[in-house]
């Protein structure tokens, strides 16, 4: 990743890489009188119920802390606000609403340091506008690990690297299961091969597929049973820091990601039978990832979204993937402005970008559906902006020829 090989380009360029880009229609400045007060490099963030955007933590570029920053998104007034800070500054963590409205926040690491990594995690409250630590800790600590939420508003995490300066897709084959009702996490079925950075989703049938994290192959686990199993078929390298979606039709699309190996992006998208444990090559990327400097190969690192809910007649029809990495076989990582929204029933690529600015190492959130029916999300920070980055989709105008 960026914040790895090119530590010295940032401290000196980063800053200046914020001047907008020429966004395509769709795409406008999230935050025009820009208020976001911390660039959140790998921070968490979620959309509370309120229709606002939570973010918090991230990694400071100078001293490479972690920061406790917390701050709210307004989606009508267009701008950010602070709201109560975490208890544990934290980088590399994970985010996720919960079913009685309030948001986890749990592990990542203090610092960008060998021993930073953090077992702990935080509640916000948007009643009280603070942060209060659960009743226990995670079994390991763990940054860059999975989590979706299980059919009955339990929390899984998986997996995640227990060092806080590692970005590499080994990580622990542990496993956690937070419980809401009890504000507790208990541990659940290891799974059978570490992993880090890798996809991770609740599927419809209550089941949870993870697949990659400087692995080839996928497991799924089943909450009733608390047991894993590994998938018939694998890809033919192993990935990491890419996502996988559900699809309308019961496939599983998993675009881009790092190849672990060779450190290389790439262009290759891939669709997973569940039922049948195989793998199938999915439409190629190339062309549709680029950067100022032009098209790049392959992307990771980016942000996807199923741009409807799982309740809209438009699951898993339209998934955005937007930002992001390319890294090539020699010197900095190239950031990218590229947005493609993947049409799963025509299996093609429509391209959405530019964005207006530049996001990588950044933090991402959906929004609520716009009045008009319009799905909204918002990219923000990053290595080299501390812009904000919204899109309505318009589906009838999009898709019109």
């Amino acid at each position: 990743m960026q914040l790895l090989r090119t530590l010295g380009v940032l401290l000196a360029a980063a800053w200046a890489a914020t001047s907008s880009c020429s966004e395509s229609p769709g795409w406008t400045d999230g935050d025009p009188r820009q208020t976001l007060a911390d660039v959140h490099i790998l921070g968490g963030a979620t959309l509370l119920e309120n229709g606002q955007v939570l973010a918090a933590g991230g990694l400071n570029r100078l001293t490479f802390q972690a920061t406790a920053v917390a701050e709210l998104y307004d989606p009508v007034a267009r701008q950010w606000t602070k709201t109560g800070p975490l208890n544990t500054p934290r980088w590399s963590l994970d985010a996720i609403t919960l079913s009685n409205g309030k948001a986890l926040f749990a592990g990542g690491a203090e610092a960008f340091a060998e021993k930073a990594a953090l077992a702990t995690a935080e509640i916000y409250d948007p009643a009280t506008g603070q942060f209060t630590f659960t009743m226990n800790s995670l079994s390991v600590a763990r940054q860059s690990f999975g989590i979706s939420l299980l059919n009955d508003g339990r929390v899984l995490i998986t997996g995640g690297n227990t060092t806080g300066n590692n970005l590499g897709g080994t990580g622990t084959t542990a496993v956690d299961i937070y419980d809401p009702a009890t504000n507790s996490f208990q541990p659940a079925a290891a799974m059978s091969f570490g992993r880090s950075l890798h996809a991770q989703l609740t599927l419809r049938s209550g089941k949870v597929l993870v697949i990659g994290g400087a692995q080839v192959n996928a497991e799924i686990y089943d909450p009733e049973l608390n047991s894993w199993t590994t998938a018939a078929e694998s890809l033919p390298t192993t990935l990491k820091d890419m996502k996988a979606f559900e699809l309308f039709d019961g496939r599983v699309f998993i675009p881009g990601g790092q190849n672990t190996v060779d450190g290389l992006t790439a262009d290759a998208t891939w669709f997973f039978d569940v039922a049948r444990g195989k793998f199938t090559p999915g439409p190629s990327l190339a062309g549709f990832c680029y950067a100022p400097a032009g098209v790049q190969i392959g992307t990771s690192d980016y942000s996807g979204f199923d741009l409807f809910p799982q309740q809209h007649d438009q699951h898993g029809r339209y998934i955005l993937i937007a930002g992001g990495e390319h890294d090539p076989p020699t010197g900095p990582d190239v950031e990218l402005h590229s947005a493609i929204i993947f049409d799963a029933a025509a299996d093609k690529f429509i391209d959405v970008g530019p964005m207006p600015f530049i996001h990588d190492d950044h933090t991402e959130s959906l929004l609520r559906i716009h009045d008009a029916g319009h799905p909204e999300v918002l990219l923000f920070g990053g290595n080299s902006t501390r812009r904000t980055s919204r899109y309505e989709f318009d589906l009838k105008t999009l898709l019109t020829p």
